[in-house]
């Protein structure tokens, strides 16, 4: 009988190959998710060890002219470069899956994209529950109370 443990990977299916490296991206994205929270509390911790140290033992900045006060502009240059390239990057991605705000429909521009009267769109937004029958076309042909759902759903027919 084959053993169902497969000990080498000449032995994987491409299907298993595949399967195992894309779980190993994962792991390794998970791992970093979990890790560089730890790291960053790392180096905050470090720098309130420095700022501790030369702030209240040293009583004030001392040693201007050192090597340690280069290393403090390099680490403060790179907290800043990583915080606007977070959030220039944040920006890009958010505009890029278009995540930005929806524009407010007025009732009449509703009420001529859908050719529904306004008084019929003002009644609509204060229905709780409704079923909505919407033709071929993408124009609505009925809408009507439902009891179906207290949650507050909208069904949607297409006839």
């Amino acid at each position: 009988m084959e053993s169902l443990i497969i000990d080498r990977p000449s032995r994987m299916s491409l299907r298993q190959k595949y399967t195992d490296n894309v779980l190993k991206i994962f792991m390794l994205l998970g791992w970093f998710y979990f890790v560089i929270p730890a790291i960053t509390f790392g180096v905050w911790y470090l720098a309130y060890t420095f700022f501790d140290q030369h702030i209240y033992l040293l009583e004030g900045y001392k040693e201007y002219n050192t090597s340690t006060s280069f290393w403090y502009l390099v680490i403060i240059a790179n907290m800043l470069v990583l915080i606007l390239a977070w959030s220039k990057g944040m920006q890009f991605f958010s505009r890029k899956m278009g995540e930005n705000e929806s524009a407010t429909l007025s009732i009449g521009e509703m009420s001529e994209y859908y050719q529904v009267k306004e008084e019929d769109i003002a009644h609509y937004r204060t229905m709780k529950n409704m079923v909505v029958s919407i033709t071929e076309q993408g124009k609505i042909s009925l809408v009507e109370k439902s009891e179906i759902d207290p949650v507050g759903t909208i069904s949607i027919k297409v006839k």
